[in-house]
């Protein structure tokens, strides 16, 4: 009886037999609408749901099975229009905004699920999902000093919850304020040049308000050994919205004399991030300035991005750009990445640039590189290993090509 009951309900909202209203117990209705959602009917489902909601318009449980159906089916808009329309009957009802905010977690909508954090707050205070709700927003928008300290506030009136203890102590696995790290690198060239030595060490400190790191280079090429000091922030402006910026000097000949940089990155919606911004090398008394910026999209635990950098002069443009896929473990420390690109970039100061050379600097080049960053005993220990080989224009005869063989290794402690 229930099939036959079943295949009606299917002719008669699939529109082959029209009604004004819904001449059957809406309970009924409801219990064959969840049924066909379970057994691969979703959009038949979605069809009775509407039909019940637009003859039962209260009919709480109907709407939310609708709206939870939306968001599984990834229509997040329609699943929003549904929801508001919950809490515009019964904004006293948790299961609302659990659901609710649930349905923009899933479409990475962060400052929404903040913003209906904040209102459920004020309803329920204090409410440990709510709390972790909004917490869990600001580690997602890579604020994770901020939702360690909207963890400790609600446990300093609450030390008991079990609930908020276990997501602290999930948060707070591998989070350190105290990152120091350091890293060397060797490019061996088939042609022309000796190989040349990289070195660094950093000191990385997490701050409310961002990450604030402080460096020492020195390079070993060209027979000479020279050291170039730098700061790095990533300052947090607003939800989804950050910024890098970069100061560095240098008196060796090796370096630009002084390096500028800075840009933004916005978070935008189905999992991109988009950023523009400029650095700015100085080479004896002129400046190189180099636009860039980057377009990337998150897939899970992956990260696909593309880097241009674009350089502007009498001669025309200089251009070039990397792609790189990666995919992230624990956190951001650890991951594997492949990267290729082309064209060549003073960014890098491969070859000691400077004003004499700028105007020949539009030079062919490709690249290809892994690299590996892993744990060792904790999270708190990361080792990180490159290769890379490029096929390089020579500056001296352009036409010729040589290749640079690269291999790097770092090491990184947080306490």
């Amino acid at each position: 009886m229930k099939k036959i009951l079943t295949f009606f309900l299917i002719l008669l909202f699939s529109g082959k037999v029209t009604s004004q209203e819904l001449n059957m117990d809406p309970d009924e209705a409801f219990s064959i609408a969840r049924e066909m959602a379970f057994d691969s009917k979703r959009q038949e489902s979605k069809e009775l749901l509407t039909r019940i909601t637009n003859n039962y318009p209260t009919y709480g449980d109907v709407r939310l099975f609708l709206a939870v159906l939306y968001g599984w089916e990834e229509q997040y808009k329609l699943a929003r229009k549904e929801f508001q329309i919950l809490l515009d009957q019964e904004p006293q009802e948790k299961e609302y905004w659990v659901s609710y905010i649930k349905n923009e977690m899933w479409a990475e909508q962060y400052s929404n699920v903040k913003e209906l954090s904040r209102k459920a707050l004020e309803i329920f205070p204090d409410d440990p999902d709510f709390v972790i709700f909004k917490a869990k927003t600001e580690r997602d928008n890579r604020e994770l000093t901020r939702a360690i300290q909207t963890c400790k506030k609600f446990l300093s009136k609450y030390p008991e919850n079990e609930k908020m203890q276990e997501f602290y102590s999930s948060l707070r696995e591998g989070f350190v304020l105290n990152q120091i790290s350091a890293s060397y690198s060797i490019d061996h060239f088939s042609d022309i040049y000796d190989p040349m030595h990289y070195y660094t060490v950093s000191y990385n400190r997490d701050t409310p308000f961002g990450s604030i790191i402080g460096k020492m280079n020195v390079n070993q090429k060209f027979e000479t050994t020279g050291t170039q000091f730098e700061i790095d922030s990533y300052p947090s402006i607003a939800d989804g919205l950050y910024a890098y910026v970069n100061v560095g000097y240098s008196q060796s000949s090796i370096f630009p004399g002084w390096r500028y940089g800075f840009q933004l990155y916005k978070s935008l919606p189905k999992s991109f991030e988009a950023s523009a911004g400029i650095r700015s090398l100085k080479f004896g008394d002129s400046f190189t300035h180099i636009l860039t910026g980057s377009l990337g999209k998150y897939v899970g635990n992956s990260f696909f991005f593309f880097t241009p950098y674009l350089i502007p002069s009498d001669e025309g443009w200089s251009k070039s750009g990397n792609i790189t896929f990666r995919n992230y473990g624990e956190n951001e420390d650890i991951f594997w990445a492949i990267t290729a690109g082309a064209g060549f970039s003073p960014e890098i100061n491969r070859f000691g640039i400077n004003a004499e050379t700028l105007p020949i600097i539009n030079l062919k080049s490709q690249k290809l590189g892994i690299a590996n960053n892993f744990k060792i005993k904790s999270v708190n220990h990361v080792v990180g290993l490159s290769l890379s080989v490029s096929r390089q224009e020579s500056i001296f005869d352009p036409g010729q090509y040589f290749l640079i063989s690269s291999a790097g290794v770092s090491y990184s402690f947080g306490f």
